[in-house]
């Protein structure tokens, strides 16, 4: 991946000193595809970083934020220690806020954020997870409110079920329906734009399957 990356800070050096804004599109499309591959910390490091730097030359495109946040939240399961994923959900957290400020009631933005407080939660999930629960389902019935095409916000709707005891209102039973319909949605789902948000279908597939075989 180490190669791909000279020449994209390389365009976004220049980018940033030139402001040359039409290459926007294409250096965020070339980012968001290695994002899509990252797999580990450094990965998912070097293309936040990559996403800070749009952020730091166009401060009033919220995306570059949110593909920051998602780049640390997704960081956020890949180390144990509870101390630094709390570090990372805090980072993710403060630049979605910024996210939101540029575009607020954003269907997307709900989602992360749900996807967010879903990572605070496990990393102390007795205590935490009682707490925001109710918040977390909240956000994805807000963005499902926002855009009932987002395919996201039912996805992840469905997985906190998944996290949730039947006898609490949870369980498979309760997610399936929304994992269905995440499906459906995916399947005739448009991205506003090549750089928005079309993440997700893969792990969509993969906890419907999951479930059907419990």
């Amino acid at each position: 991946m180490k190669k791909h990356l000279i020449p994209i800070l390389y365009l976004v050096f220049a980018f940033t000193v030139n402001g040359q804004t039409q290459q926007y599109h294409s250096l965020m499309i070339e980012n968001i595809a290695l994002m899509d591959k990252a797999t580990n910390i450094e990965e998912y490091h070097s293309v936040a970083n990559t996403f800070q730097r749009f952020s730091n030359s166009l401060p009033d495109e919220w995306l570059p934020y949110y593909y920051y946040s998602y780049c640390f939240v997704q960081m956020s399961y890949l180390v144990e220690d509870k101390n630094e994923r709390d570090r990372y959900v805090e980072e993710a957290r403060k630049y979605l806020s910024v996210s939101d400020s540029i575009s607020p009631d954003n269907s997307e933005i709900f989602v992360l954020n749900g996807f967010i407080l879903q990572a605070y939660m496990s990393i102390e999930k007795m205590t935490r997870g009682m707490k925001y629960n109710k918040e977390c389902l909240d956000m994805f019935r807000k963005a499902a409110n926002l855009n009932p095409q987002n395919p996201r916000s039912y996805l992840w709707h469905a997985v906190q079920l998944l996290n949730i005891p039947a006898f609490m209102g949870g369980g498979k039973e309760e997610a399936l329906p929304y994992l269905e319909l995440a499906l459906k949605r995916f399947k005739d789902f448009e991205p506003e734009t090549d750089i928005s948000p079309d993440w997700g279908r893969n792990y969509a597939i993969k906890k419907y399957n999951e479930v059907l075989k419990e």
